[in-house]
């Protein structure tokens, strides 16, 4: 079954991201620039690739939404497309667990060196996270009123997968939770 794309729950999930990383700016910053083993990137660099990956999108939303038409009822609910849904489904962690582990591409690894990181970049890293999510929050909001379809653009990795406005905000959204909860796992890892 593909995933229904439900603006209002998108704004849910939004907010809860908000508060986890209210909670996250209570932590010491020195926490973020640890990693609990070399193979595993710190908080920072978690946060850092993110920020990249959003990114990599913004340019993209902002020219399919300024393209869209205007609907006169507010979309409920917008069924994905095959390729779409299975990525968007593989995504988010599930109880705390993040499934189907994946490598990321070498245009998105965050390029930070941990042991040069200050308090004053983990800050700003935070603050930075915190714009792309209400920047995320605006983009939801206008495709409740838009025509998503006719408008569909290339993802990050390429042509091989293509995205309207809403599937990309759900993507960047389930990419932010599954992130989210791996910075939450190495700050628990190194806090100990």
């Amino acid at each position: 079954m593909r995933v229904q794309i439900k603006p209002t729950h998108q704004i849910q999930r939004i907010n809860s991201l908000l508060n986890q990383l209210d909670e996250l700016n209570k932590i010491n910053p020195e926490a973020f620039m640890k990693r609990p083993h070399q193979k595993v990137w710190s908080g920072a660099e978690v946060l850092k690739h993110m920020i990249m990956a959003h990114a990599a999108y913004a340019a993209k939303i902002d020219g399919a939404l300024g393209k869209l038409n205007s609907v006169k009822d507010e979309v409920e609910a917008l069924p994905t497309r095959a390729i779409p849904s299975f990525l968007i489904k593989r995504f988010p962690p599930k109880e705390g667990e993040i499934r189907f582990k994946m490598k990321t591409t070498k245009s998105f690894k965050p390029v930070l060196e941990v042991d040069k990181l200050s308090k004053e970049h983990v800050q700003e890293l935070l603050d930075k996270m915190k714009e792309t999510l209400h920047q995320l929050s605006g983009w939801v909001e206008q495709t409740r009123k838009k025509d998503v379809l006719p408008v569909r653009f290339n993802s990050a990795i390429g042509a091989i997968v293509k995205f309207n406005a809403s599937e990309a905000c759900e993507f960047i959204l389930c990419h932010n939770e599954r992130h989210f909860q791996q910075v939450k796992n190495t700050i628990g890892e190194v806090d100990h």
